[in-house]
């Protein structure tokens, strides 16, 4: 996956990103298309900064954070099989649509002048050319106080996403390293020498805990942390022994004696 370069992802109901995993798993995405999706956030924007460092054609028309509650809300389409087919027809005429009617003013408040900040290396955002005055203003707010009041809304954003993640056990957020199960990830996500080494991690593990926390890292397409020398990784160390009788009775030989 290393070399793909595009990505069309309108109408997944995307609400967030994984940068680490893109980062890894795509490092060469110039183009990502996220039309008619969900996403509301600042850290959506600065995840894909960080996770496609060489992005420079984003759409994310037709998502909250870019014209708000719009005819393709969960209001106005019920069934979510009937919302899917809805989304991917339309997306791409939408994008059109929302651009040059609506002029991405119904969205978050300098959502544009943001993204820009967050994503220097953009040409065209929302099939929109990026021009050089907009850099000099997403410049100007980023020093601003808006701008640290939005940096601050941007990191409450990802707490918030994170817990929601850790809460519902699963959240609609692209993660192009992660398979289906462990098995898949395994398979597709590392090399013959890194499959060797998560093998002996395995046979190697210390408890139930430590091959459940490899396996959930191996399904996320993560290599298992650093290891020893030996190629395994050290098993935690042991529980303090429990005190003895003897050091129970301690304190009353001792008084014992003094009197």
């Amino acid at each position: 996956m290393e070399r793909l370069a595009t990505l069309y992802l309108g109408g997944n109901e995307i609400s967030y990103v994984d940068a680490r995993n893109l980062k890894k798993n795509v490092p060469n995405l110039n183009t990502v298309i996220m039309t008619g999706n969900g996403v509301k956030g600042w850290n959506v924007l600065s995840d894909l900064g960080e996770g496609c460092p060489k992005l420079e054609y984003l759409s994310l028309v037709g998502n909250p954070i870019t014209s708000g509650d719009s005819i393709l809300s969960k209001n106005n389409v019920t069934n979510k099989e009937n919302r899917r087919t809805f989304r991917l027809a339309l997306s791409f005429a939408l994008s059109f649509l929302f651009c040059f009617v609506y002029k991405l003013h119904l969205g978050r408040q300098h959502y544009r002048l943001y993204t820009i900040h967050k994503i220097p290396t953009l040409k065209v955002l929302d099939f929109q050319k990026v021009k050089q005055s907009e850099r000099e203003r997403a410049q100007r707010l980023a020093a601003s106080a808006a701008g640290a009041a939005m940096e601050a809304d941007c990191r409450l954003e990802a707490r918030a996403a994170a817990s929601s993640a850790a809460d519902d056990g699963a959240t609609n957020t692209f993660e192009p390293g992660e398979g289906k199960n462990a098995e898949e990830s395994f398979a597709t996500q590392f090399t013959l020498e890194e499959k060797a080494q998560i093998r002996e991690m395995v046979a190697n593990a210390a408890s139930a805990e430590e091959i459940d926390r490899i396996e959930n890292l191996v399904k996320k397409g993560i290599f298992p942390g650093k290891t020893d020398n030996s190629g395994s990784i050290p098993p935690p160390p042991p529980p303090p022994p429990p005190p003895s009788e003897d050091q129970d009775n301690e304190p009353s030989k001792r008084q014992k004696t003094d009197s």
